[in-house]
Formats: structure tokens, C-alpha cells, sequence
């Protein structure tokens, strides 16, 4: 087999969609060495947490980094100064998933203690706590509007909650294992939810669309993301692989071996031209879309990487793993 990428799914592509060729599930278990290797090079180190760092955003206006970590704190830093601003306290269990407001005012964590909590970005103040799931919350995401959240828990459940409200509006069943990771389309019709079960979810918010069952992981499914573009699903877990979907039909375009080992997260750039990916191999990869090259390998972190977050610039990284570090990764000019 050739040592470069040669898979090219035959599918019609929109105007201005990526042009996908990326390497099929069946690919030697070492992914082919990236175009510009390199290019991607970790500015900061940053350190505080006590723990492993299971959770990393960015929030939208560009200020701040939130993390969230097995210590049971929330951190805050600025993204271009790479310091702590404050920890939040207040979780009584690992904190799982973060995750900021569109307009950057507030911040969502999600942790062990089957609780969601609610802060103001700028003073670090606790705005609201949720109960309603009876097992670990393990995501939580902002609707796009930022007047709702989103949750996803050990109980096999994903809630909706209404910001000002206590209670849960709304309670989405199917899985039959823990839910791991949520994502949102950015039109707000499409809540897309991936499980332990080794399935994907769709539930269709509003308007038309069938709340498809996706099948095709040979494990657990531990990270889903949307493409800006509102096109694309992206999905990743235990079998090593990456997986693209297409988010109005569910059908599957494509799938590639993208690590040696299971991946952690999966995210799209905000301009939709990349695709970055963690793993228990201890790297990202960061993969372009319309080639579908690797386009690079960071290496650096000591183990597993859990999370991966870009920045609006699309030029910066976030990463987060379990030696509590985080790293800030910008893209060199060529």
C-alpha cells in the first residue's frame, strides 16, 4: 500500500464544502509522516492543575482558555498572556467537560458529582448549579443561540436546560450506555450525541430531519464535532479511527486510521479547513480537509492526550492531558 494518503470517497461536494481524500481505516498502523512537519510548535506550557486535564475550550472572542481537571477545579487563563487567571472551586468530583457561551460571558462545566455549573467569565462568580442527572455528567455544550444548554452523563441521558431555569426541559433517551460527547449544529436544528455504546445520535431540535442511529465504530465513541459549514460529521473513540458523516443524511462518507491508539477528541478548525485529533498515542494530528493530508504530528505531551481545542484564529491549539499540563500550539508561518 502506498505510504501516502489515496482514499477518495466518491460523493458529491456543495459549493465550498471540503474536498475529503483521507486514509482508509485499512492504512498501515504508522499514519504517513505530514506535509510541512513542523509547522505547529508548542509556544507554552501551562501548569497549575493537580491533576489530569480531561477538558480544554476556547472562548470565542479569543481571551481565555477554560480547562477542566480530575483536581475537581476549574482553570481560567488568558490565552495571550498563557496565565492563570483564577480557579473555580466548588465541583466535588473530576471535572469532565467545559464549555463558553457564544458571546464569551459565561462558562459551562460538567463534572462527577452529577452536576452542571454555570460561571460569569469575568469575575469567576457561580451563576446557577443544575441537577437532574443521576450518574457522571460528561458533556456539556451551549446551544448557538447561548440560551440553552446541552448535557450529556453516565446515566444514558442527555438533558436540555433552559439558562434561568433549574430544571431540566427536556430528557433525549436511546443510548443504552453512557453518553461522551455532544455536539451542536451551528443552525441550531441538530444535536448530535455520541455513547459508550459505540453509536451516534441524531435529534433533530426543530424543523425537518430523521433521528438517525449511526452504526459503524468498533468501540466506544469518545468525541463528535460539526463543521462550521453545518456539512460535516466528524466522529472518533476506541477503534482508533475517525469517521465523517454527512449531517443531513447520516451517511457515512469515510473513515481512517488516524492514531496508534484510542482517540481522546475530535474538533474542526473554525474556518472548517482542518480537523485536529488526540490520543492515548500521546499526539495530536492535525489533518487537512480539502487535501486530506496530514498536515502535522505534535508531539510533547509525556501521556495520553485527552483534549484538543482551536482558537477563532484557527492558527492556535489547545491541548490537555493527563499530566495536567496544558499546551498552547501555534501555527508558524511557512
Amino acid at each position: 500500500m502506498s505510504a501516502s494518503p489515496a482514499f477518495s470517497p466518491n460523493f458529491h461536494l456543495p459549493p465550498r464544502a471540503p474536498r475529503l481524500s483521507v486514509v482508509p481505516a485499512s492504512a498501515p498502523v504508522h499514519p504517513p509522516r505530514p506535509q510541512g512537519r513542523g509547522r505547529w510548535r508548542c509556544m507554552r506550557t501551562l501548569e497549575g492543575h493537580g491533576s489530569w486535564v480531561r477538558t480544554v475550550a476556547v472562548s470565542p472572542n479569543g481571551q481565555y482558555i477554560a480547562s477542566g481537571s480530575g483536581d475537581r477545579t476549574v482553570g481560567l487563563w488568558a490565552l495571550a498572556e498563557g496565565r492563570q487567571l483564577r480557579s473555580l472551586a466548588g465541583h466535588t468530583g473530576w471535572v469532565r467537560s467545559v464549555a463558553f457561551s457564544p458571546d464569551s460571558t459565561l462558562l459551562a462545566s460538567a463534572g462527577n458529582d452529577n452536576t452542571l455549573r454555570l460561571w460569569e467569565t469575568a469575575t469567576g462568580k457561580l451563576v446557577d448549579v443544575f441537577h437532574g442527572h443521576t450518574g457522571w455528567v460528561r458533556a456539556v455544550i451551549f446551544s448557538p443561540d447561548g440560551r440553552y444548554l446541552y448535557s450529556g452523563g453516565q446515566d444514558n441521558a442527555v438533558k436540555l436546560w433552559r439558562i434561568g431555569k433549574a430544571d431540566a426541559i427536556q430528557t433525549l433517551t436511546g443510548h443504552d450506555h453512557w453518553v461522551r460527547s455532544l455536539a451542536v449544529s451551528p443552525d441550531g436544528t441538530t444535536l448530535v450525541s455520541a455513547s459508550q455504546d459505540a453509536t451516534l445520535r441524531f435529534h433533530r431540535l426543530r424543523g425537518q430531519g430523521t433521528n438517525h442511529v449511526l452504526t459503524g465504530h468498533e468501540g466506544e465513541v469518545h468525541s463528535v464535532a460539526i463543521s462550521p459549514n453545518n456539512w460535516l460529521l466528524a466522529s472518533a473513540g476506541a477503534d482508533c479511527t475517525v469517521r465523517l458523516w454527512k449531517l443531513n443524511s447520516g451517511r457515512q462518507i469515510t473513515q481512517f486510521r488516524a492514531h496508534t491508539a484510542p482517540v481522546n477528541c475530535v474538533t474542526f478548525s473554525p474556518d472548517g479547513q482542518l480537523l485536529a485529533t488526540a490520543s492515548n498515542d500521546k499526539t495530536i494530528r492535525i489533518w487537512h480537509l480539502d487535501s486530506g493530508r496530514l498536515a502535522g504530528v505534535l508531539e510533547g505531551h509525556e501521556g495520553w492526550v485527552w483534549t484538543v481545542a482551536f482558537a477563532p484564529d484557527s492558527r492556535t491549539l489547545i491541548s490537555g492531558g493527563w499530566n495536567g499540563q496544558i499546551k498552547i500550539w501555534p501555527r508558524q508561518a511557512p
